[in-house]
């Protein structure tokens, strides 16, 4: 029997039928509280073991994964569509300018179904020049045509160097049909973009797949994460993290 502790993200066995192989293991993670401290170093864990130095955090938002991976070190490009979000974060780097890491942070404009022309735009990247490439805090799901999803994935996976891994999240209440009703991180991101949803996207764990497999554009290997509020808990997640590699 294998020790957990609570808000530790492990592997899901995926009710999905692909010939793609996945990862079934506990990934141990070594804060006490349940999410997100837990998330950092299961992220730091899953980067490390990879090797990853260049990370594209897209859709960052307030950045608190960006803050993090630039306190570890790494070269870190952070975008977001808001301009008060960006505002706030280039304030922020020039306050720890004097601190390691901060002067090789890069923050910029983009929209995830346009990632790669926008970041060519600016200047920052063409082509697979990252790592790692991260959509976290529900934003996916936020996405409300699947035609803006199939374009986030290709993006993603064309600004990926070959071995680099993209990182996608997306809430429990997401995966389920027939609620009917906004899970509170995604209302909480609609109300802070002043959006109003035209009706709940519900995402399923088979859809997502499916998504993938018509958008990625090359070989890939997707292994399934899921997160508990609690070590304890039995049943459903509270969250989900696909981990995308590139081959």
């Amino acid at each position: 029997k294998q020790e957990t502790c609570p808000g530790a993200i492990r592997a899901h066995p995926p009710c999905l039928s692909t010939p793609e192989k996945r990862l079934l293991l506990i990934m141990q993670v070594g804060q006490v509280d349940p999410e997100p401290s837990a998330r950092p170093g299961w992220l730091g864990a899953v980067l490390g073991e990879r090797s990853c130095k260049r990370i594209l955090d897209a859709a960052c938002g307030h950045g608190g994964d960006s803050l993090t991976l630039v306190e570890q070190g790494l070269d870190v490009v952070s975008c977001d569509c808001s301009d008060s979000v960006l505002n706030s974060l280039m304030a922020l780097r020039w306050k720890k300018r004097m601190q390691p890491g901060y002067d090789k942070w890069v923050i910029t404009k983009a929209r995830l179904p346009t990632l790669e022309a926008d970041l060519g735009k600016e200047g920052v990247v063409v082509g697979p020049g990252f790592d790692t490439v991260l959509c976290l805090n529900n934003t996916f799901t936020m996405l409300q045509q699947e035609d803006d999803m199939r374009a986030t994935i290709s993006n993603m996976a064309n600004l990926l160097k070959k071995g680099g891994v993209m990182i996608i999240d997306q809430s429990e209440e997401d995966t389920e049909e027939g609620t009917g009703q906004l899970n509170g991180d995604c209302a909480e991101n609609f109300k802070n973009n002043n959006v109003k949803p035209a009706s709940t996207r519900l995402l399923t764990l088979e859809r997502f797949e499916q998504l993938l497999k018509t958008s990625f554009g090359g070989g890939y290997t997707h292994f399934l994460y899921a997160q508990h509020k609690t070590a304890v808990e039995e049943g459903k997640p509270c969250k989900y993290y696909h981990v995308i590699d590139k081959m």
